[in-house]
Order: structure tokens, then C-alpha cells, then sequence
């Protein structure tokens, strides 16, 4: 799930409880808390109790975006191919395969565009919260729920909300990439909650123009748990270019702390030398001279 975010704000994206509820859901705008900062590695990842996954015994799953509730800006084959992308990320890493069904009411995930009213999904009463405490209070600015795997398999973006295929055409302020939302969707559907890891696809804030479409370590190790690899996926040629990166980036941080150590030795030594010229000869020696 996924929020709006107004300009330079930074969107909190939180369940409901998934014990009591069969969706995620997206609240309002929060402060991003101090305490999730965690980015290491394997581990903050998260399932919804009972680790609930698809178990097709084929491991194929089939799409369809929705003929009637769409994005009025934006052309049904700009969306499609945003989601065909969205899938393709998560294909990369598991042996499942997502195809788009020809026909929307047969599609095993069904992808649309609602509007809110009083913080509910207009037309999505089919994957509603169960949850009492769920009033709806917090959803001003939900950009997106998702159900569970195998509980009618959907995801609904609010359809009020700027959205967008291109963050380099479109210069909306408010703008929000659609791929990097349904990528975080996508992770729910197929069984992932959210992620205390900062650069995580599951972490449960965005930004405003914030395109996030690539799967860090930990989305990889928390879908591979429910899935297994794909035959095909290698952590490190997967990998690669960010290795290469982070290798890059200390190797930088390496030189400049050593031009910084280098300006205070030579610093240092011009200082000793103005010392030793400032003291004053002893009368001896000046008789000397």
C-alpha cells in the first residue's frame, strides 16, 4: 500500500491489521519515524500471519487492468504498460510467471481506478476492511490497497490522485509514478507486508515524484522465501551494478578522507615551521651570527 504525498512531504504507507482485515490500506501523511532506519541486508521484511502465498501448482498468475474504472488522463496502454513493467520485477527474481488475461473478470489480479468517499474505496467493497477500528479517519490521502494472496486478488488506486508513466514529461508537483505503486501492490499481493528497510520496494513511505522501481536485497530475500529464486536469477550479476556503485562511492569517500588527512599533515607541518621561525635565538648564538 501507498499514500499521497504533497511536495516535499513524505507519505506514510501502513496495514491494517491483516489478522482481523483482508487488505492493506494506505493512510494519511505522517512524519517519517527516526526509528525505521534500518538498511541492512536480509531481515526487515515481513509477512502477513500465517505467511499466506499463491500455490498455483503451473505458478502462473494472470492480470488485467480494468476496461471501465481508469485514469481519465492517462491512455489504458500507457497503464498497461506500466503494469507489465511493475510485474516483470518480481517475475525476475521468482518462478512465477504473470500474464495479462484477455478478459478483466477472469484475470487471478484485477487492477482498476476508484475514487474515495469518506475514506473508502467507491466500488471496492469486495476486499474491504473486517477490521472495527478501521473507520476510515486516516485515508485523506491513500493512494492505493491491495488484498492478500488468493483473497480475490486486487488492487485499487485512488483515482483523484495525479498520476503518472513519465515523472520527466510530467512536471505536476504532485505527481506519482504509478509503477513504483504498483510494484509496492504487487509485493502485497503476492505476499509480502511492509519493510523496515529504508530502500526497500516494501517500505512504507514515498515521496512525491519519487520513482522506486528496483528491488533491493531485501524484497528479493523476503519474496524468495515465499517463492524460491528463479532458475535464472543470480544475486550477483543481479546485483552487479549496485555492488559496482557502492564499491565506487567508498572508494570516493576513501580518497577524500585521505585529501582531508593529507591538508592537515601539510597544515600541520606549515604551523611547526612558522613556530620554529617565530622563537627568538638565543643571545649566544646572535653574538655568534
Amino acid at each position: 500500500m501507498m499514500s499521497l504525498c504533497r511536495s516535499g512531504d513524505v507519505a506514510r504507507l501502513t496495514a491494517t491489521q491483516p489478522a482481523l482485515a483482508q487488505t492493506t490500506m494506505t493512510t494519511t501523511l505522517q512524519p517519517r519515524p527516526e526509528d525505521n532506519n534500518n538498511d541492512s541486508g536480509a531481515g526487515p521484511f515481513t509477512f502477513f500471519p500465517g505467511k499466506p502465498r499463491w500455490t498455483r501448482p503451473d505458478r502462473v498468475l494472470t492480470y488485467a487492468v480494468s476496461p471501465t474504472a481508469t485514469a481519465d488522463h492517462l491512455p489504458p496502454s500507457a497503464v498497461r504498460a506500466a503494469l507489465r513493467s511493475a510485474f516483470a520485477r518480481w517475475a525476475d527474481v521468482i518462478p512465477m510467471r504473470f500474464l495479462e488475461a484477455e478478459r478483466y473478470d477472469a484475470a487471478d489480479i484485477k487492477v482498476g481506478f476508484y475514487l474515495y468517499t469518506d475514506g473508502r474505496c467507491d466500488g471496492c467493497a469486495c476486499i474491504d476492511s473486517d477490521d472495527d477500528d478501521d473507520d476510515g479517519d486516516d485515508c485523506e490521502g491513500v493512494l492505493a490497497h491491495s488484498s492478500m494472496p488468493e483473497k480475490s486478488g486486487q488492487i485499487h488506486l485512488h483515482a483523484a490522485h495525479r498520476w503518472t508513466v513519465n515523472l520527466a514529461a510530467d512536471t505536476a508537483p504532485l505527481a506519482v509514478d504509478l509503477e513504483s505503486v504498483a510494484a509496492h501492490e504487487i509485493g502485497h499481493v503476492l505476499g509480502l507486508d511492509h519493510s523496515s528497510s529504508r530502500s526497500s520496494m516494501m517500505y512504507p513511505f514515498i515521496s512525491c515524484r519519487e520513482r522506486k522501481v528496483r528491488l533491493t536485497t531485501d524484497d528479493v530475500h523476503g519474496i524468495q522465501e515465499l517463492y524460491g529464486a528463479n532458475p535464472h536469477f543470480s544475486f550477483g550479476a543481479y546485483f552487479k551494478q549496485d555492488i559496482l556503485s557502492r564499491i565506487q562511492q567508498m572508494k570516493k569517500e576513501k580518497k577524500k578522507k585521505a585529501r582531508g588527512s593529507s591538508f592537515w599533515q601539510r597544515g600541520l607541518a606549515l604551523t611547526c615551521a612558522v613556530i620554529v621561525t617565530m622563537i627568538p635565538l638565543p643571545l649566544s648564538l646572535n653574538k655568534l651570527l
